[in-house]
């Protein structure tokens, strides 16, 4: 379903890979122990193994966190269109170096459980592209007041769902259940009858800290 996600950062990422390859970062990038992103702020390239992210995200509280999960995940890999669309966690994200919107998401998903963000204040949201158009995957997290903000691989911006007018709903998800949007609400749906991907949702749920 989202294996047409387009990227806006495509020139960026281009550059990214020649730089890495011309100063030998590609070697760090492709140990199994190890990952490299792009960080964007000071222009450097940096090596971290998952436990080293995973600690330095327990370093943030509340929405720092979220900033800097999203920014290190977007930058560790390239969007990329595939033509099987197989999804994937953080591991596989960053072993490939590409994946789809819905790769960054679960990867994101993953990296905030382990770092102390609870489960329940983080689900997916599928959406109808307007301006792309074609169909998108984002994390979504609930903030005190009710309201998500979205947690984008095509945007370092976290902006809260009511801004985001380029995406339409469709369906959010999280480990246990979905719900689906019809006449302006989301609606509790059996996730057996929602197919993301090739598969059901009920069978991708459960592993969603599994990819």
């Amino acid at each position: 379903m989202f294996s047409n996600c387009l990227s806006h950062r495509v020139q960026r990422q281009l550059v990214r890979i020649v730089v890495l390859a011309a100063i030998g970062l590609h070697a760090v990038a492709s140990h199994a122990a190890s990952f490299v992103y792009w960080d964007d702020p000071t222009a450097t390239a940096i090596s971290l193994t998952r436990t080293q992210f995973v600690e330095a995200a327990r370093g943030y509280r509340g929405e720092a966190r979220l900033a800097f999960v999203n920014r290190v995940v977007n930058n560790a890999a390239r969007q990329q269109f595939e033509k099987i669309d197989t999804w994937k966690g953080f591991d596989r994200l960053v072993r490939d170096q590409y994946g789809d919107c819905e790769d960054f998401a679960i990867a994101k998903y993953q990296i905030l459980i382990d770092a102390g963000t609870s489960a329940n204040r983080l689900d997916f949201l599928a959406a109808d592209d307007k301006l792309t158009p074609t169909y998108h995957a984002v994390l979504r997290y609930r903030r005190d007041d009710g309201s998500h903000l979205i947690l984008d691989n095509l945007t370092p911006m976290m902006l809260p769902q009511s801004r985001r007018t380029d995406l339409a709903p469709i369906v959010t998800f999280d480990s246990g259940k979905a719900q689906i949007y019809r006449d302006g609400a989301f609606h509790p749906v059996d996730p057996a009858r929602i197919v993301l991907g090739g598969q059901p949702l009920s069978q991708r749920l459960p592993k969603l800290m599994d990819y």
